[in-house]
């Protein structure tokens, strides 16, 4: 474009701006009037809803760049303020490559990659605008290339598929001929699998570029933001929040958000309804010391929570810090099969029948037969539990009514903030608050129920525990205690997070014990972590010394972690 081009369309920026500053005046004068008068009838019946899409849906043909009409928060200001309260070392600067969707342009999504993650990975954040803002509701990891339908699954049919396609480009053509303009149009087809884009306009400052692009029809239409041939942005409502850095000539002013940065709760020993026994006190002192100790020690975030199922008593650190639950999720998910089997509105012998939604990545041998995986109840229930098959839980969800069975049976039990948030896969979101998540207290509080009877009738709760004992996750919880203790669990890891959580049956001191950790070290040095909080507590609850556990465990063949400290 030349200088002259360049001239006249900032002439007629400015007139558009200097014509919003007339219509702002003219409205705050009649607004005044209606006051004057009386009118409150106008403020009762303006519907916010309908002047939100009249805005978003205006025809801008009348000058082809014409500048969007800047949203309430942005896209980027959303997406970091959905993160920042959790994720920790997040920044602003963190935020990239956000796209609003041509396909629907109520969706939109940005890539966040907080300091410490590999190269080539981040998060996808997708968001959805409702009354006017932006709100995240989905997120994942983006880290295998190789296996894109492991995402893919957990996006399609909800998330327009212009905003899936960019996390897996495939191999990149060559930028056409005919320079900013072309390849913004390229960009869009790639994005949309659809022809029929032209460019209507281009805007350009150095090596900077706006460039309006539409369909033959005139339907639908985008701006792409580019840095030579790099794709910075697309979307409507791009603002300088999403494109820091590039000219303000070519892009709407935009704030990001200033949320509150992680505040992750101190790892401070609580205890709760602790016996008069001096002995007994003294133990769980002593062992909350030791446990203390490696969650400080973690390199992320740890916590756990112990209740005492004699005395009732409770203690751990960080009990009530949101974290995710991995395959933990999976036992309100069985107490809710159950309860449904005690209404009899479910049988163990109903035949199950997986389909496509069903599928996901991760454990379990029915992802490779789905869709059209036969089983029966009982059948699912024991592979969910056993074998943490993700297949077998999807299906068991559907079964039941969906998460919002789920969610109501786990509150009805007390753990009111475990949410089963989406199905179930191997993929992870970049915060607890979009995935499905739990509290150490949570989980203890369902295990102790499963244990009293009380989860579901006591038969189904027989059933439930004899599930939970034939896991053999023998290196977490299992390795912290000596041979020969019973240990009923459900364990679950994703990325960076490993989880258990059991009933340990030791003699008169039976307890549960749910431990849970997030942004952490590998699998092999993050399992130590909770293998020594185990042995920690069983200390505790046994009062039995250190070179007494060492003699216990030594006759045990039970394996341990990989690189477990030995005590």
């Amino acid at each position: 474009m030349g200088a002259r081009e360049r001239a006249k369309f900032r002439k007629q920026k400015t007139r558009r701006r200097r014509a919003r500053a007339l219509l702002l005046l003219v409205a705050a004068a009649l607004a005044l009037v209606a006051a004057r008068q009386g009118l409150s009838a106008l403020e009762r019946t303006a519907d916010p809803e309908a002047s939100r899409v009249a805005a978003t849906s205006r025809d801008p043909s009348a000058s082809p760049l014409g500048a969007p009409d800047p949203p309430n928060l942005t896209i980027a200001g959303h997406a970091y303020e959905a993160v920042a309260g959790e994720l920790p070392g997040v920044g602003p600067r963190d935020v990239s490559g956000v796209r609003q969707s041509v396909l629907d342009p109520t969706w939109s999504s940005a890539r966040i990659r907080p300091p410490g993650l590999e190269d080539g990975h981040y998060y996808a954040v997708f968001l959805r605008r409702k009354g006017g803002d932006w709100r995240a509701e989905r997120s994942v990891l983006i880290e295998n290339q190789a296996h894109p339908e492991d995402v893919r699954t957990l996006l399609e049919g909800e998330i327009p598929g212009d905003l899936i396609s960019p996390l897996f480009p495939r191999e990149e053509r060559r930028p056409p001929a005919g320079g900013p303009a072309a390849r913004a149009v390229q960009v869009v087809e790639q994005a949309t699998g659809r022809g029929g884009w032209e460019a209507e306009g281009v805007e350009s400052s150095g090596e900077y570029h706006r460039i309006r692009i539409r369909t033959r029809e005139g339907e639908a239409w985008t701006d792409v933001y580019l840095q030579g041939i790099e794709t910075r942005a697309v979307g409507r409502d791009i603002t300088s929040a999403e494109l820091p850095g590039f000219p303000p000539e070519l892009v709407e002013e935009g704030e990001m958000a200033s949320p509150e940065p992680a505040r992750i709760p101190p790892p401070d020993p609580v205890t709760e309804n602790l016996p008069d026994d001096e002995k007994y006190r003294e133990r769980v002192e002593r062992g909350l010391r030791e446990a203390e100790e490696a969650v400080r020690e973690h390199p992320g975030i740890a916590g756990f929570y112990v209740r005492d199922l004699e005395s009732g008593a409770g203690y751990g650190v960080r009990p009530d810090h949101v974290f995710f639950s991995a395959s933990t999720i999976k036992v309100p998910v069985m107490i809710a099969v159950y309860r449904r089997i005690d209404e009899g509105r479910l049988d163990y012998s109903d035949r199950i029948v997986t389909t496509e939604e069903d599928w996901a990545a991760g454990a379990g041998w029915l992802r490779w037969q789905t869709p059209g995986a036969k089983s029966t109840v009982e059948d699912a229930l024991w592979l969910m539990i056993t074998q943490s098959d993700n297949v077998a839980t999807n299906a068991l969800v559907r079964l039941v009514g969906g998460p919002d069975y789920v969610n109501r049976v786990a509150r009805s039990l007390g753990a009111r903030d475990t949410v089963l948030y989406w199905k179930l896969s191997s993929e992870r979101a970049a915060v607890p608050t979009l995935d499905n998540r739990t509290t150490p207290r949570d989980m203890a509080l369902l295990l102790a129920r499963i244990r009293s009877g009380e989860a579901a009738s006591r038969h189904s709760c027989r059933e439930m525990l004899g599930l939970l004992e034939q896991n053999d996750l023998e290196w977490w919880i299992e390795g912290g205690v000596p041979p020969g203790v019973k240990v009923a669990n459900k364990g679950g890891w994703l990325d960076a997070t490993y989880n258990d959580a059991g009933i340990v049956e030791y003699e008169e001191r039976p307890y549960v014990l749910a431990i849970f950790t997030e942004y952490g070290p590998d699998l092999n040095e993050g399992g130590r972590y909770l293998q020594r909080i185990s042995r920690a507590v069983w200390l505790a609850q046994s009062g039995k010394t250190v070179e007494e556990y060492r003699r216990e465990s030594g006759a045990s063949g039970r394996p341990s972690n990989p690189g477990a400290p030995q005590p």
